[in-house]
């Protein structure tokens, strides 16, 4: 009899085991988060969805909330397409998305001025680049995660 139980308890702890090494493996392999660093101490955060951003390592430096849609960056400049999700995040300071959150939007971060331009439109953009000199080989790239 004592037997019997041991032998029921060592199932019982194999088959806990098992489910809890499955259980983190799925926690861990279910994350799909990702950073990758860009310039002027930004880096974009890619968190799958609709969870796509470009955050700075300083915190008193604006940001630019999700969801970015494609971005580019050099040495000077990082430049972004966005889509606002449909409401604010409290991390973020609030944006005038002065022609509602289902548009296109884009920004333009000056690192030798330390400006982050946006959110703008696409003619507001375009003469954001021209004024700033941003390099025409600069061009907005999806995302690749």
């Amino acid at each position: 009899m004592i037997g019997e139980i041991r032998n029921r308890d060592i199932g019982s702890y194999n088959t806990n085991m098992q489910f809890t090494i499955l259980l983190i493996a799925t926690f861990l392999f279910s994350c799909s988060d990702y950073t990758k660093d860009l310039s002027g101490g930004y880096f974009f955060r890619g968190e799958g969805g609709s969870i796509n951003d470009i955050l700075s390592y300083n915190p008193n430096q604006r940001e630019i909330p999700s969801n970015i849609l494609r971005y580019n960056y050099n040495k000077d400049f990082i430049i972004a397409e966005q889509k606002p999700n449909k409401t604010d995040d409290p991390l973020y300071m609030k944006n005038d998305y002065r022609f509602g959150r289902n548009k296109v939007y884009y920004w333009l971060i000056v690192h030798h001025d330390k400006q982050v331009i946006g959110p703008m439109t696409k003619q507001e953009y375009d003469s954001a680049l021209i004024e700033y000199n941003v390099p025409k080989d600069l061009e907005l790239e999806k995302i690749n995660e």
